[in-house]
């Protein structure tokens, strides 16, 4: 395993992924979700519901858009994080990658090299959902549509008519293996000359202010969702 001055040389990006992990340890049993918040060729930190002893060893399961990248790791640092309480945020951790295999590396390494050059920080899972979305507008009605892609901050909303940026909704998104309320957004709308005749619509949505429990209901809900399609 890298010590620490090994570690420290990786450099560190923000990036906000979906995230299981199970204990390897004897005796523990049973996988929470959690998310990143920053990730590095040696290791990451971890927004977790629960905290977890050092130095703890872990399965931990990334879900991104290249598909699944699952690694060993050890915590190494456990803190309670500055957003906690009243539901806001989980306890941040942080864990050291103790063995990556060739293949591990090139696809973490290949991630890494798209966060860099792209500036993105809250990256988008391709994942086509039911979703019901309820206007704010006490005299609209529950339209019904799919998304095309989520992440922690928003996501890819297909609505068969065009809702104004500024709409507020409620949105439920429905999967075999649960389901998740939350507020949003729109922000833009797919303009009349990119429209096909017959298709959904493309709206970007930005979710208001989630949870701490909507949050990790939201990570368990994108990979298992992503997991599910991986089978298929």
């Amino acid at each position: 395993m890298p010590d620490m001055r090994e570690r420290r040389q990786f450099a560190r990006y923000p990036v906000q992924l979906p995230v299981v992990h199970e204990a390897t340890s004897p005796g523990f049993t049973g996988s929470r979700a959690g998310w990143t918040r920053d990730l590095s060729e040696g290791g990451a930190c971890l927004e977790l519901d629960e905290r977890l002893p050092i130095p703890r060893l872990l399965r931990i399961h990334l879900q991104t858009d290249r598909g699944a990248i699952e690694v060993e790791a050890q915590v190494v640092w456990e803190v309670e994080s500055r957003e906690s309480g009243e539901g806001k945020g989980g306890i941040l951790h942080g864990v050291a990658f103790t063995h990556l295999s060739q293949d591990q590396l090139q696809a973490l390494r290949g991630l890494l090299f798209s966060i860099e050059h792209e500036r993105r920080a809250g990256i988008r899972l391709p994942l086509d959902l039911p979703v019901t979305c309820q206007p704010k507008d006490p005299t609209a009605g529950p339209l019904q549509g799919r998304t095309g892609d989520v992440s922690r901050g928003g996501l890819l909303l297909r609505l068969s008519q065009v809702l104004a940026p500024g709409t507020a909704l409620q949105l439920t998104l429905d999967h075999p293996n649960g389901r998740v309320t939350a507020e949003g957004e729109i922000v833009w709308a797919e303009s009349p000359e990119r429209r096909t005749a017959g298709e959904p619509i493309r709206h970007g949505l930005r979710f208001n202010a989630l949870g701490w429990s909507t949050s990790l209901s939201l990570a368990l809900l994108m990979t298992e969702s992503a997991r599910s399609s991986s089978h298929h």
